[in-house]
């Protein structure tokens, strides 16, 4: 364990969201259907307009831009981003403006995650059909516009995947080593779903602050996204400007950061078989419910694992997200 690193994670400032610590609990019937003892990390459950995982980075990105007199968070994603939608509502939570700037084009009908961002008070602003790179360097743009205006804006990437949003991940994965030993639960891996990729860094980065070695506890992500043209490279160097915040230097390298994309399909939003199959188990089996967009993937990642012959104990992080279910678009025409 770094425990000096460790203090310096504790003692960032945060904007006090979120329930600390998430639920944690074995999925049984789950586990019986799927043929491996499966635990579950419930980050879906969050008490700030139905939050999941980001609320994460942005009770750290927000708490340090309370310390820095800011007033308005610009942010962004798809029109159903649970970032931009988490990020929105916990401007919203603590007094804030926010921005968010979106891409595709406004529907006749906002539901899902967007309707919340409208209920949240949001300016929502659509990009059109961009890629994430333009998304990111708009919100740059808006921060400086408002800025000029003399309002103080402060900006997080997609996903809120800056070093300081990904510390979130770091701080949840020592919440996690917590819940483990008090189970009494050593287990053989951990899954989830990763786009922009905050989640893992900081999960990784926890593993090293810890003192666990790769092997001890494998991190799988399940991309679901294809957002990141090399995944490994990427998220190592962001875990390690993360680790750099709070004095510790990770010495994983890009071979050991393990994400897999077999779970992504058609591409970003596009549903699958596997993803819809692991959403109806989980919800018959435990009445807990993923989106086939995000959770859903990772989820199928998980039963995928497992049939390669990983008879677990396997935690599956829940990440959050079902709103997705709600538009039109990803509902349930789909399932069932």
């Amino acid at each position: 364990m770094d425990s000096a690193a460790r203090d310096r994670l504790l003692a960032l400032p945060t904007a006090g969201l979120g329930h600390w610590p998430t639920p944690f609990h074995r999925a049984d019937r789950f586990g019986e259907a799927v043929g491996a003892e499966v635990w579950i990390k419930r980050d879906d459950v969050q008490g700030v307009a139905l939050a999941g995982n980001k609320i994460r980075k942005f009770d750290l990105v927000i708490g340090q831009a309370l310390v820095d007199g800011c007033d308005t968070l610009v942010t962004t994603g798809a029109a159903q981003s649970n970032s931009a939608r988490t990020g929105a509502a916990s401007a919203a939570a603590v007094g804030m403006d926010s921005v968010l700037v979106l891409s595709g084009h406004e529907p006749a009908e906002p539901s899902g995650n967007l309707l919340l961002d409208h209920l949240v008070g949001s300016e929502i602003r659509f990009a059109g059909d961009v890629d994430w790179v333009t998304l990111n360097a708009t919100v740059d743009a808006v921060v400086a516009d408002l800025d000029a205006e003399g309002r103080s804006a402060f900006a997080a990437p997609v996903g809120c995947s800056s070093p300081l949003g990904t510390l979130g991940f770091a701080r949840a994965f020592l919440e996690l080593q917590g819940q483990l030993d008090d189970a009494g639960v050593a287990p053989a891996a951990i899954v989830h779903a990763s786009t922009s990729g905050g989640t893992h860094a900081g999960l990784l980065l926890g593993r090293s602050i810890a003192g666990i070695a790769p092997d001890q506890l494998p991190i799988v992500a399940v991309d679901v996204g294809a957002i990141l043209g090399d995944p490994g490279v990427e998220l190592l160097a962001l875990a390690r400007e993360a680790g750099a915040i709070v004095g510790h230097d990770l010495t994983l390298t890009a071979d050991e950061v393990r994400v897999v994309t077999d779970q992504l399909g058609d591409g970003y939003g596009r549903h699958t078989a596997a993803a819809r199959s692991a959403i109806n188990l989980l919800a018959r089996t435990e009445a807990v419910v993923c989106d086939p967009v995000y959770s859903g993937k990772g989820l199928a990642g998980l039963v995928a694992f497992i049939e390669q012959g990983v008879a677990g104990p396997v935690v599956f992080w829940h990440t959050g997200g079902y709103h997705a279910l709600f538009d039109p678009r990803h509902g349930a025409r789909h399932l069932g």
